[in-house]
């Protein structure tokens, strides 16, 4: 065997024992999945991914994009909680998961919300749709706009309740910034998420989730789903302290399995990680140096709260911080003008780079004091060069 083959076995070799190690690494449920996410809702980190950017049926999760659209309909005044909504025979027919609505009732836009949240119903979806926002047609229009409007880059949507149809999609990371912005931009009306279970006419059914039935520590809501094509699937968010996680899995095989996999996902990423708070928005960082401004400092502030999630093993000696910028800055300088870059190194993980922005605005200086800074700069310059090197 020549010099070439061997080091080819050998590399092969090693890819292979490296992606045992890290499958042993994971929890069984997690290595032997195809389709799953975790996140961090706040930091954007992504600890655990698969397959997040391959379009799928999402089943029952479409439902998550049908909230949204109400919530957004609310929010601008178009739609109130307490509208009533009558029941036509396509909500009434719907088959699947169900709030058992029956023809010709009518029903609040809260209750429909409630059975299309907690107990997933298709009826619940269709009502909705078709009652709403001037037709089905239109509803489906605002879905695939918002959708759009909120950076899901993947997803298409064909009806509002998720039911198999050719051209209806979404990605698992499309789901998890569906979710994240759904508890930024509507925290008014997400505690539906949570309910543990809904009654309508007599018939009381339990939330689908898994982790609220399981009371499992933190958790905050989503919503799961199920078809033939799409499998059993779930995007979830557990809040715990100062840290908001989001999973998403599908295509699991059985619900049990689909249970299994969102708990590993969750415990890995709160046992395996934390949270360090190193800078808060607005806050001052350093100073630099400015060349010809009516004033000789300005201060680097930034824009935006610092929060990295690092292994557990971690600390804060571990982190080094140092701004990057060339010195001195030139006037004039616009109050808000990105001037630096922060950057943060962590050992044996990873590194970060943020901007940050001048604090305040600083002219230039007139001719004069100009001509002045300039004579004293050459000044200092010579004083360096020739006299200093005399008394050392």
């Amino acid at each position: 065997m020549n010099n070439k083959l061997k080091l080819l076995n050998i590399a092969i070799l090693f890819l292979f024992l490296s992606k045992n190690i890290f499958a042993q690494d994971l929890p069984q449920s997690i290595a032997s999945s195809d389709y799953y996410f975790l996140i961090d809702a706040d930091t954007k980190e992504v600890f655990l991914s698969k397959n997040a950017d391959i379009a799928v049926p999402p089943s029952s999760m479409t439902k998550l994009m049908t909230a949204y659209v109400i919530f957004d309909l609310i929010k601008s005044g178009s739609l109130k909680l307490d509208n009533k909504c009558f029941i036509g025979k396509d909500a009434w027919r719907k088959y699947g998961s169900s709030m058992f609505l029956n023809y010709g009732d009518v029903v609040s836009v809260e209750e429909l919300l409630k059975g299309l949240l907690v107990v997933s119903g298709n009826d619940a979806a269709t009502a909705l749709a078709e009652s709403t926002a001037g037709g089905i047609a239109n509803f489906l229009y605002l879905m695939n706009l918002k959708a759009k409007e909120i950076n899901m880059r993947n997803s298409h949507f064909m009806n509002p309740h998720g039911l198999y149809q050719e051209g209806h999609y979404m990605t698992l990371r499309d789901l998890a910034v569906l979710i994240i912005e759904l508890y930024k931009r509507f925290p008014e009306y997400v505690h539906y998420f949570e309910i543990p279970e809904f009654t309508y006419r007599n018939i009381t059914q339990q939330n689908r989730n898994p982790l609220i039935r399981n009371n499992y520590d933190g958790v905050v809501g989503g919503k799961t789903g199920h078809t033939n094509q799409g499998g059993y699937g779930i995007v979830a968010t557990v809040k715990r302290d100062n840290r908001r996680l989001i999973a998403v899995v599908n295509k699991a095989k059985t619900s049990k399995q689909r249970e299994q996999l969102v708990t590993d996902l969750f415990d890995y990423g709160f046992n395996r990680y934390k949270k360090l708070n190193i800078f808060t928005k607005g806050q001052t960082i350093s100073s630099a140096n400015i060349w010809l401004g009516n004033k000789s400092r300005v201060e680097m502030i930034i824009d935006q709260d610092v929060s990295i999630s690092v292994p557990r093993e971690i600390d804060v000696e571990d982190v080094k911080v140092s701004v990057i910028y060339k010195d001195p800055i030139y006037a004039p300088i616009l109050k808000a003008k990105k001037i630096a870059n922060l950057k943060i190194e962590i050992k044996n993980f990873k590194n970060f780079e943020y901007p940050l922005y001048a604090k305040e605005t600083v002219d230039k200086v007139g001719y004069i004091r100009k001509i002045i800074n300039i004579l004293k700069y050459k000044v200092k310059i010579f004083y360096n060069k020739y006299f200093v090197k005399l008394w050392t």
